[in-house]
């Protein structure tokens, strides 16, 4: 028990305000760190919670901390004074500048996240008490099961999911010990002077595994620890590229809906050029003017959606490459893999579409004026083309989806990805308030709190 003496001091401090009964000047920061030490399976031995508690001010203060779930609760470091009575805990001190002060207490109140390990001496399921002092390879394996499900409303739907955390294995081997070692994906091994570390990391959404195979001469393990933290790292990223990818769809649809508008406006154009069949030449020399205008303008929009395609097809790749290395990212990948083919899709029939609008702006500027009445019929079924594909129809015989459905489905695709990012944000925000285990002051602006699992192998 003596080593764990040094692993109780927390890994990181974050400032929240108390109630205090002298000072309204003094603040502290409350950081708490859950020991679960454990037997080689993984079942659980005892739970002790060490708080560490910074005071800054001037002047004396009394600190109510939560504790309803503590009992054998001692002062550890610190000049103030703790207590333990009516289910909290009562820190006195007096402070001048900075003061730190840690307790611990222990607790039978069911932890969030629970930890199997099964163990394979040479491929055959063994105990680790049969395993230890023989040679061969040892696997490993271990399961962390998310407890913490949660209701979340994303959109107009209710439903389940779980705190988001993250779960980071560590273990360190005498190299002189080791003859092998492996890890499942994830898992990092470094050689750090005569040790060999290992690292492996994961999201237990709601299940983590991973195994960890050591070959020695005799086999004898250190204590493993597996730290989980309410966080998720692959959600901040995802949800800062989401948010770029959503203001991309949006500028797309823009784009699209302007080309629509544009188009409907061409086939208008031609129509009241065919409807005025009997005025003059001189007044069909204008409507043709007027095309070759409208046909301009036609090939600049059709460059900035292709910029904008190409830029859309960029950050599908990045958000592709987030999303695979997300536990539960295979839906969003799917539908990024889909989206992929439609924006490369369209790319294509909108290099096609400015391939033949330079074609036809060509035409309407070589075309003389006795030409005119011959190109009636020709007006006609380009009118009928840019009705197609503005909002979709027949041309000959050849079905043209149109630009309405491409806007349909461009809309689909935007009010997926925005149910992904608010369920996101759901989970970012649980795992933001998941702060505390055994309760904090009241009054508390911020307080953190992560597990740490401690595998005894003695």
């Amino acid at each position: 028990m003596k080593r764990l003496k040094f692993i109780f001091i927390p890994l990181l401090l974050i400032t929240l305000s108390i109630t205090s009964a002298f000072a309204s000047n003094i603040s502290i920061s409350d950081d708490e760190t859950v020991y679960a030490i454990t037997r080689p399976d993984g079942s659980l031995e005892k739970t002790v919670v060490v708080d560490w508690i910074r005071v800054e001010g001037n002047g004396e203060y009394t600190i109510y901390d939560g504790g309803r779930d503590l009992n054998n609760v001692k002062r550890l470091l610190g000049d103030a004074s703790v207590s333990f009575s009516d289910s909290r805990v009562k820190i006195e001190g007096k402070v001048n500048g900075t003061s730190d002060i840690y307790y611990r207490g222990e607790t039978k109140k069911p932890l969030p996240l629970s930890l199997n390990i099964t163990y394979y001496l040479n491929g055959k399921k063994t105990t680790y008490q049969n395993a230890a002092g023989k040679k061969g390879t040892l696997r490993i394996e271990f399961t962390v099961k998310n407890r913490l499900q949660k209701k979340v409303r994303i959109g107009n739907d209710e439903e389940d999911v779980y705190v988001p955390f993250t779960a980071i294995l560590n273990a360190s081997f005498p190299a002189s010990r080791i003859r092998d070692i492996k890890t499942s994906g994830g898992g990092n091994t470094v050689v750090a002077g005569s040790n060999i570390n290992v690292t492996l990391m994961g999201m237990p959404q709601p299940d983590f595994k991973g195994w960890l195979e050591v070959s020695m001469d005799k086999i004898e393990l250190n204590p493993l620890q597996i730290a989980v933290i309410p966080s998720s790292p692959a959600l901040a990223g995802l949800l800062e590229g989401l948010g770029d990818y959503i203001g991309s769809i949006e500028q797309m649809d823009q784009v699209l809906k302007f080309q629509q508008d544009l188009l409907k406006q061409m086939s208008q154009e031609i129509k009241v050029s065919i409807d005025k069949q009997g005025d003059s030449i001189e007044t069909s020399l204008d409507n043709v003017g007027k095309m070759d205008e409208i046909l301009g303008k036609q090939e600049g929009m059709m460059d900035d959606m292709l910029k904008a395609t190409g830029r859309m097809i960029d950050r599908n790749n990045r958000m592709r490459l987030l999303a695979e290395k997300m536990e539960d990212g295979k839906e969003l990948l799917a539908l990024l893999e889909e989206e992929k083919k439609d924006l490369e899709g369209m790319k294509e029939k909108i290099t096609i579409m400015k391939s033949n609008n330079r074609e036809l702006k060509q035409f309407f500027s070589l075309m003389p004026v006795d030409g005119m009445r011959e190109i009636m019929n020709s007006l006609s079924r380009i009118q009928m083309s840019l009705n197609a594909i503005a909002e979709g129809g027949f041309v000959g015989f050849v079905m043209i989806p149109g630009i309405s459905m491409v806007r349909d489905g461009i809309k689909t695709a935007k009010e997926e990805i925005e149910k992904n990012k608010e369920r996101m944000d759901a989970l970012e925000g649980l795992a933001r308030s998941y702060d505390t285990f055994t309760g904090k002051p009241g009054n508390a602006k911020k307080s953190s709190v992560r597990f740490i699992y401690y595998i005894k192998f003695e």
